[in-house]
């Protein structure tokens, strides 16, 4: 799913509006599938302690269920740019509540990767604690932190997250991945630390 809304979001005239649509709708397919099979989650909602961890993995579930809701929606109501028998009249500030939707979808994505990769980055801290590569697995997360914040600026991510897309020269396929999979990096990474400063907090006062 993240692979595939990747090469949506990278989406230029020359790769063909209607294969960005169908793509679409495939996407769509897959979170509805992804949500289906977690079923259970949401049996689970009501159920046990709400620790800062399940918050913060909850909201960001909802948050982002809300973007994908308003990727969909937005689509719907442009999908007469690339399907002709589409019955919807076309309003083109949709394509900016479509455009700010992916972008806040993007972000919300990353952050919920970062939640699920903190136990594994945690791990590998706890390995090489006592080795001589202590302090490089410190160094590389603050090398993927500044990749991450200099792909974000670069982006203009923060634009679209706030409705006010700029036109951009499109990148190279190489340095749009490079970019944003740097932003997921520096995401991951930060939620890593976040996670960790909180943990030490709820030490100290237990």
């Amino acid at each position: 799913m993240l692979a595939l809304f990747l090469y949506l979001i990278h989406y230029h005239p020359g790769m063909g509006l209607r294969l960005h649509a169908i793509l679409g709708i495939a996407l769509c397919v897959l979170f509805v599938l992804h949500h289906f099979l977690n079923i259970r989650w949401y049996a689970a909602l009501f159920k046990g302690k709400y620790r800062f961890y399940r918050i913060l993995l909850t909201a960001s579930d909802f948050l982002l269920f809300a973007a994908m809701l308003a990727i969909m929606g937005s689509s719907v109501m442009i999908s007469g740019l690339a399907f002709p028998i589409s019955f919807l009249p076309i309003a083109f500030y949709w394509r900016n509540i479509h455009i700010m939707s992916t972008a806040w979808g993007f972000v919300l994505m990353a952050f919920h990767l970062g939640l699920h990769l903190h136990g594994f980055l945690l791990k590998i801290e706890k390995k090489l604690s006592d080795t001589a590569f202590a302090y490089v697995i410190y160094l590389l997360e603050l090398l993927v932190l500044g990749i991450g914040i200099y792909g974000f600026l670069q982006s203009g991510l923060w634009n679209d997250m706030r409705m006010m897309p700029q036109s951009r020269p499109s990148l190279s396929e190489l340095l749009f991945y490079a970019e944003y999979l740097g932003i997921i990096g520096g995401m991951c990474v930060t939620v890593h630390g976040l996670m960790m400063a909180v943990q030490k907090a709820e030490e100290k006062l237990l």
